[in-house]
């Protein structure tokens, strides 16, 4: 397993291929997109099993921490809000502009799904809805997939513009197996320039702002709302059955990209600066820990929190028996190891000689009581240590350590 890890790029690089082979096996030949599904699932379901698969042997959480502060449910109407926002804008601004030209001869919300059969209407929405899952899911699971390996070797922006040249490209092979079979056939050249121009420059900028919704909310919630209901309502819902070519349709589907961009700024840069608060805040954690107890030379979060536990709670019991003074919390970081072998050394004595310690007194009515060593000025519980442990953060950590 270890192996494997090494080889993460290696093995990002093989999923990266086996998706785009697949894909192009469905377009060319399986053509699952003609079918009631209005896309090409087989492709997206052997690719969603693929990306499975891969985190799985790597022991890989794909969802990471969700930064948001109310979790993945609030992540989820972030997206939602982000994708309804710009298509309301240019949706009104469509209505308006084509009413007044007398384009629209009826204004109503029709919903015409691209899998449209004489079957019926709710059955072709589901079938396509479905589809769309499928297809929202697995990129963006392989999304967050490729942003994790790459940017260990690219570092954020790199990786980010990587994976979004990626799925450009992914996104040309149905423009391709449509040129095949003639769909560009009756079109005249400028036309077709417009149509796969502005399709391309759409991709890659919803890709950028989804790679980015992964780095700044630590999961793929967000990008997973914004991505299906961006998808569901520009590939199904009409102002009117005067619809507009395909290619000012593209058009309008890049614009709306660009607005929800603009939109997604000051978000960015809020979670940014808080992720960075975050990201200090684990750093002073883990140097700490790493002064608490040097033998360690690198501490994941689960054992850096046992560790801290166990200071806590090693102090309080030395300072109930006696072991420590009261300040001496405030210095551990001077002598880690010879603070932790004194606390050791406390510990290790037999049970019979920590009995030893105890004192008996004599009280007036003629029976003995047990009183341990003083305990004056030690605290109570585990809530005073973590005020001393406050105060030693703000001594050693409010002087920019890291600006």
């Amino acid at each position: 397993m270890k192996d494997l890890k090494e080889k993460r790029i290696t093995i990002t690089f093989f999923l990266t291929a086996f998706i785009f082979i697949i894909q192009a096996i469905d377009v060319f030949f399986i053509k699952s997109d003609n079918t009631i599904f209005g896309d090409t699932v087989i492709a997206r379901v052997l690719g969603l099993f693929a990306v499975l698969a891969a985190s799985k042997m790597l022991k890989f959480n794909i969802g990471r921490r969700c930064l948001g502060r109310f979790g993945w449910f609030f992540e989820l109407i972030y997206g939602i809000g982000f994708s309804l926002a710009p298509i309301v804008l240019i949706y009104a601004a469509e209505l308006i502009y084509f009413k007044i030209k007398g384009f629209y001869s009826d204004i109503s919300i029709f919903i015409l799904p691209p899998n449209s059969t004489e079957k019926g209407l709710i059955p072709a929405i589901a079938a396509y809805a479905f589809a769309l899952i499928v297809n929202v899911v697995f990129k963006e699971l392989y999304r967050g997939f490729m942003l994790n390996r790459l940017c260990k070797k690219l570092g954020e922006k790199k990786s980010n513009y990587v994976q979004s040249i990626i799925f450009t490209a992914l996104s040309f092979l149905p423009a391709i197996g449509a040129f095949a079979e003639g769909g560009f056939k009756n079109m005249p050249t400028a036309d077709v320039v417009i149509t796969i121009s502005a399709s391309a420059a759409a991709v890659f900028v919803s890709s950028i702002r989804w790679g980015y919704y992964y780095k700044v909310n630590g999961s793929v919630w967000m990008a997973i709302a914004d991505h299906f209901v961006n998808a569901f309502i520009m590939t199904c819902i009409y102002l009117s059955p005067d619809r507009l070519p395909d290619k000012w349709l593209l058009v309008k589907s890049l614009v709306i990209q660009l607005i929800s961009c603009v939109i997604f700024i000051p978000f960015y840069y809020r979670r940014d600066r808080v992720n960075a608060e975050y990201e200090k805040e684990m750093k002073t954690r883990h140097d700490v820990l790493s002064a608490l107890n040097e033998s360690e030379t690198e501490l994941d979060e689960k054992k850096a929190s046992n560790n801290y536990l166990m200071m806590m709670n090693e102090t309080e019991q030395a300072k109930r028996f006696g072991g420590i003074k009261e300040n001496e919390i405030l210095d551990f970081d001077r002598e880690p190891k010879a603070f932790s072998k004194g606390v050791a050394e406390i510990y290790s004595e037999p049970r019979r000689e920590n009995r030893a310690k105890t004192e008996q007194k004599q009280s007036p009515d003629g029976k003995r009581h047990r009183r341990s060593r003083s305990t004056e000025n030690v605290p109570e519980n585990a809530e005073s240590i973590s005020k001393l442990v406050d105060e030693y953060f703000k001594k050693q950590f409010d002087k920019s350590t890291y600006n």
